[in-house]
């Protein structure tokens, strides 16, 4: 059952948030033995809050006052984002013992609309790598379920929780949604508020929301998408659609008459012949839909930006170097580089920050020049993965297929599940693309894909295997002052992407 589906029976209240909330414990607690997805439950706030949403929803039924979509609906935090009074260790032993000191913004959203959080999911260390490797894929518990937000997606794709958050750096929803067959928006950059989350890069990082469908992804869109405060960035673009986001497709013989999708010619790296495959079956199904479909190819990215992921990801991080035997090996490394690359001279970063412009600039060029309304690429250059098989690779590195195109366009994504590689049998997906505050356009086009594309409701066979997950109840906050609680970390410098040409 998807988040869209449960929220209709629990609107009707012909199902109670408590109800759905004891099936999700009871299959973690049976199943996620053998993945390991959550790094912590929280089942007594989870009660609560479940019952708060009963009677929201009942009084909303009496007195004809909708509630929100999301209310009742059971959730995953991938473990950077601060809820306060609960651990935030970004799975990591350098954070042990961290008592977030506030709300992260998308968590204050979420709880303000009745959402019921189930628990924080495993990170790859400080969102750093592409692996999770302390997380099994649903589909085959021996390959990786993508990093970072790997125990996001395997949330989801084991039916723990209809609804998981994760982020994206460098593909880190995307990747994961990809390999674990699950559906994922990475928004505008500044759409979504970045308050309160435990950063890797502050000026590439995208909040994401995740579900099994992109009309799920979208459905929990409507309630983070907006002007934070706390975020100003989030201030500066435009309104979020009146009524929500789309969670439903048009359909009818032609939904996608009139739209025009770009087929990069030179993602790099090219993916496998068997994930290729998926990809041109899903463009012929877009084009039996009334889209057409053009080659195109994509702006090259500048050399210079790795040194400006390398200087912020240091920014964060230099705060831990007393504590780099407590990383893990690999990503002790990849902390240790990024703390080095502080010493590089001013006009290095200065060279980034102009070129990133310039490549937002070429980005949004190409889809005029091109009269597009999207672009499809694959979820992943990589055809199912060991999980141990990409560890100390960062998510800035791109090796996992061609994703970082969108995190410096700061353009948004949907990515959704469109097939299996011949190869592996693992889930394949792919990416659609747009330009910069076109996401609800993007969400509509992914919706109609998805809706011909039925394979999202595909369930993997899991092995029984009782899970021991710790079970957390609520402390005193952290000091703070940041609702992280990761005292000494630089303030965040956000900046917007460039409006679309045209």
């Amino acid at each position: 059952m998807s988040a869209v589906e449960a929220a209709a029976l629990l609107h009707a209240g012909e199902l109670h948030p408590r109800e759905l909330l004891d099936a999700c414990l009871d299959r973690t607690r049976s199943y996620d033995g053998a993945i390991g997805a959550w790094i912590r439950l929280y089942p007594e706030i989870a009660y609560a809050a479940a019952d708060a949403a009963g009677e929201r929803l009942a009084r909303a039924r009496r007195d004809q006052a909708p509630a929100p979509l999301v209310c009742g609906l059971p959730i995953a935090l991938k473990d950077i984002f601060a809820v306060s009074g609960l651990p935030l260790t970004a799975s990591s032993r350098v954070l042990e013992g961290n008592i977030a000191a506030g709300h992260s913004g998308v968590w204050r959203r979420l709880e303000d609309a009745g959402a019921v959080l189930m628990g924080h999911a495993h990170t790859d260390e400080f969102a750093i790598g592409v692996a999770t490797p302390q997380v099994g894929n649903p589909w085959n518990t021996e390959m990786s379920p993508g990093g970072s937000s790997g125990g996001s997606a395997a949330v989801l794709a084991a039916r723990f929780a209809p609804l998981a958050l994760g982020s994206d750096t460098g593909g880190s929803v995307r990747f994961p949604a990809s390999a674990c067959g699950v559906s994922s928006i990475k928004p505008t950059y500044g759409r979504i508020t970045s308050h309160g989350m435990i950063p890797l890069t502050w000026t590439r990082d995208h909040v994401g929301p995740m579900g099994r469908s992109v009309a799920d992804a979208s459905l929990m869109m409507t309630v983070l998408a907006g002007a934070d405060p706390a975020d100003p960035i989030t201030a500066l673009g435009p309104d979020v659609p009146e009524g929500g986001y789309p969670v439903t497709a048009a359909g009818g013989a032609s939904p996608l008459a009139g739209v025009r999708i770009g087929l990069p010619v030179n993602t790099n790296p090219a993916p496998p012949e068997a994930v290729q495959r998926v990809v041109d079956d899903a463009a012929r199904v877009a084009e039996s839909l009334g889209a057409v479909t053009v080659p195109v190819t994509m702006p090259p990215l500048p050399e210079s930006l790795a040194t400006g992921d390398q200087v912020e990801m240091g920014a964060y991080h230099q705060q831990f170097t007393d504590r780099l035997g407590l990383y893990r090996p690999e990503n002790a490394v990849a902390a240790g580089t990024a703390v080095a690359s502080l010493a590089v001279p001013v006009g290095d970063y200065l060279t980034f920050e102009r070129d990133r412009l310039r490549y937002q600039s070429d980005y949004n060029r190409m889809f005029v020049d091109q009269d597009l309304d999207a672009i499809m690429l694959p979820g992943a250059s990589v055809d199912g993965a060991r999980r141990q098989e990409f560890l100390g690779i960062s998510v800035t590195a791109g090796v996992t297929g061609p994703v970082r195109w969108a995190n410096y366009s700061g353009a948004p994504v949907v990515t959704l599940p469109a097939g299996y590689s011949a190869a592996t049998g693992m889930p394949v997906g792919v990416q659609l693309g747009a330009r910069p505050w076109q996401d609800e356009r993007l969400i509509g086009i992914g919706l109609e894909l998805q809706e011909a594309l039925p394979i999202w409701r595909d369930e993997p066979q899991l092995v029984a295997a009782g899970a021991r997950v710790p079970e957390v109840a609520l402390v005193p906050p952290g000091p703070g002052p940041d609702p992280t609680n990761t005292i000494g970390a630089a303030a965040p410098v956000r900046t917007l992407p460039m409006n679309p040409i045209g």
